[in-house]
């Protein structure tokens, strides 16, 4: 006879894991191990059940160790149970309220596994909650998804920021007139402080995922960028095992964003340079035009083959004055070593007089950068050297910040400056392939510019 305080004839509701009673700690007495439950309720026939529908037959084939494995669903007339995955340990909201805040590479790592999470969810169309007390730490060291999936697409980056700042400051942040972040349950998340503004090398990134306006906030590659230059190592799963990504891990140790600033900041000011080397260059030098009357397109710059030649997708992401071609990695099990990127900005200016001044306080500013946007320390791993035979003047650079290596080259042609950038996802460039790499793309922008008429 089926026992009636089973759910389903099977599932025993034991406590409650939330305050709103929709999660429940539960035992599964047919194959003897616990669950969690949450239930989820229906809303009307119509378009917004069948995309909560649709949102949890996807959750079912997703599979990651840092989302809640969903075992399997009982429907009602009004509403769902979900039997899903029992992860021991305490939520982030939790942990700080017990512990006291995070220190910042352990709130980057944790916010690392999180986008990892999102990410993969991502693609099967499904969209988790990231809120301080969603984000599990759980005992066998996984960082773990507990939120049920959202009826529609979630604020996830925003929310990202709120469980950062939970995660360095030990209290939610203040959001003013703004909704505040909801926890998993949908209520708002309780004891702000007076204030918003992080401390810590996160500051920066977490003041950007509170912004009110979604076209203010970073995206999710930016994100992971600046909380890789803060982690203080690769996240690692459970057992000691590395965390299956969902993309590439790309740690660029010089922003083209931030080279522009300092061209157009600091233009007004001289700063003189050595002789430039003959050594090392390794190129004869190119012709090219006196003046250029437009900018070139820095996508434009190599071609398809040249791109491939690199190990590069063919496929360019254009961003405003810069353009970037990254490994075409879509397994996330490519070799870290194996995974290359590659930045070309290009400025065009009025005169040769301002170029020169603008390529002269960007050389100076990469020169004496000890330190990427997040604070995290970069190592020079060559001085900023004079380049012959390069254009009207160049110089090279070379540094790591433990992660990835990255070697640029900065030249003025006339009233142009490029910059190019090749990095890859090693600490050291121990056989050159790197430095030889911009090298390269330089020499290929030379040729493409010298038929410039």
């Amino acid at each position: 006879m089926t026992d009636p305080s089973l759910l389903a004839g099977r599932y025993r509701l034991l406590e409650r894991r939330d305050r709103a009673g929709t999660s429940w700690r539960s035992r599964d007495e047919l194959l003897r191990r616990d669950v969690t439950i949450s239930e989820v309720p229906l809303p009307p026939p119509g378009p917004s059940r069948d995309r909560l529908l649709d949102q949890i037959r996807a959750a079912a084939g997703l599979r990651h160790p840092g989302v809640t494995a969903l075992h399997d669903v009982i429907s009602g007339p009004d509403r769902l149970w979900l039997i899903m995955e029992s992860v021991e340990g305490r939520s982030l909201l939790q942990s700080v309220r017990a512990d006291g805040p995070l220190p910042a590479e352990r709130a980057a790592e944790i916010g690392l596994r999180v986008l990892d999470a999102l990410a993969a969810a991502r693609e099967l169309g499904v969209h988790l909650a990231a809120a301080p007390d969603s984000v599990l730490l759980a005992t066998d060291g996984r960082v773990v998804l507990t939120g049920v999936a959202a009826l529609g697409p979630a604020d996830e980056l925003r929310d990202l920021g709120a469980t950062l700042f939970t995660a360095v400051e030990g209290r939610a942040p203040h959001t003013g007139s703004r909704p505040a972040p909801l926890t998993a349950d949908g209520t708002p998340l309780a004891e702000p402080g007076s204030g918003s503004t992080a401390s810590g090398p996160l500051a920066p990134l977490v003041e950007e995922l509170l912004a009110a306006g979604p076209g203010h906030r970073p995206d999710a590659t930016s994100v992971r960028l600046t909380l890789e230059r803060v982690a203080p190592r690769p996240a690692h799963g459970g057992h000691g095992e590395p965390e299956a990504r969902s993309g590439p891990r790309r740690t660029p140790v010089l922003a083209a964003a931030a080279a522009a600033l300092a061209v157009l900041l600091l233009g007004t000011t001289y700063w003189f340079w050595p002789r430039a080397t003959e050594s090392t260059a390794g190129s004869t030098p190119v012709a090219l035009p006196t003046a250029f009357a437009h900018t070139p397109d820095p996508c434009s710059l190599i071609s398809t083959k040249q791109a491939d030649d690199l190990a590069l997708d063919t496929t360019p992401k254009r961003k405003g004055k810069e353009c970037e071609w990254k490994t075409n990695d879509s397994d996330p099990g490519h070799p870290s070593n194996l995974r290359y990127t590659l930045w070309i900005s290009a400025f065009g200016f009025t005169s040769d007089e301002e170029a020169r001044r603008n390529y002269a306080m960007f050389r100076k500013e990469t020169r004496e950068r000890t330190r990427t946007d997040a604070g995290a320390p970069l190592t020079h791993v060559k001085p900023v050297e004079a380049l012959a035979g390069i254009g009207s003047e160049a110089y090279r650079n070379e540094v790591t910040n433990g992660l990835t290596y990255n070697s640029s080259v900065g030249f003025r042609a006339a009233n142009l400056v490029i910059i190019v950038q090749y990095q890859r996802g090693v600490p050291e460039d121990a056989n050159g392939t790197t430095g030889e790499g911009a090298l390269k793309t330089t020499r290929w922008i030379l040729e493409r510019l010298s038929r410039e008429s």
